[in-house]
């Protein structure tokens, strides 16, 4: 079906994010998730999913951290890799579950591989648990690699189905590391110049230790800074931060 080969296709709310990339991400703290992920998207644009008849995932990854660790960022990146190799790959948040069906899940076990975020919002909610449930057998006897994101680990996720709950801790578990301030410095300086714009030291620090911590809070203040620089046609200095923090 075309919704599941084509992903950019699909509603806006579903739609990746464009800066959500490998080379967007800055890893000083994740390193080996990293390079596990892009291990993972070569072996699965190699060699796709396989009818097996399997009842467990071979190749499932489970991540999980605060909210702006970075897990939708890196399931997106994976999303963009294999796309990037022509491979059919969907992304799903079930954020936005409220706005859709359980049925939404038929039929992705079709895909060369699944990316599922924010699994945790249905946890407790038997109609998805229930197709989750029936979502991870499917992929199971086709083999078809899944990448889950939630806020905490599968073992400690409230799935109040046992069979399920017992089959997501199957997964190969990793707890993305929150950055330490510097690096939150380091990143906002490696994100504006992929921006195309300069962004010193100073500056930077001084956006990370007077905004909201979180970095999906700190780059939302970057992209706003970029556009309030343009439309001011002013450098980007600590003035011109205070401006737009306190306008």
């Amino acid at each position: 079906m075309t919704r599941i080969k084509q992903p950019r296709q699909l509603a806006l709310r579903l739609r990746l994010d464009d800066e959500a990339t490998f080379d967007n991400f800055y890893d000083s703290a994740n390193q080996a998730v990293v390079a596990h992920l892009r291990h993972c998207v070569r072996q699965w644009a190699e060699h796709g999913s396989v009818e097996t008849g399997g009842t467990l995932l071979k190749e499932f990854v489970w991540l999980w951290g605060n909210s702006g660790a970075g897990c939708s960022h890196l399931l997106q990146a994976v999303c963009h890799e294999l796309d990037a190799l022509g491979q059919p790959v969907f992304y799903l948040t079930l954020s936005a579950w409220r706005e859709l069906s359980p049925d939404v899940l038929c039929g992705l076990e079709q895909v060369s591989a699944l990316c599922l975020d924010n699994v945790d919002e249905v946890a407790g909610i038997p109609e998805w648990e229930e197709a989750l449930f029936h979502l991870y057998n499917r992929m199971a006897a086709r083999q078809t690699p899944l990448l889950v994101a939630a806020r905490s680990s599968p073992q400690y996720t409230p799935f109040r189905l046992q069979d399920l709950h017992s089959r997501l801790q199957s997964a190969a578990v990793f707890q993305l590391q929150p950055l330490s301030d510097d690096n939150k410095v380091a990143a906002l300086k490696m994100r504006a110049a992929h921006l195309g714009f300069d962004l010193n030291d100073e500056v930077a620090s001084y956006l990370v230790h007077r905004s909201e911590r979180s970095m999906t809070a700190l780059i939302a203040v970057l992209h706003d800074l970029d556009r309030h620089s343009l439309e001011t046609q002013r450098k980007v200095t600590i003035p011109l931060l205070k401006s737009l923090m306190t306008g």
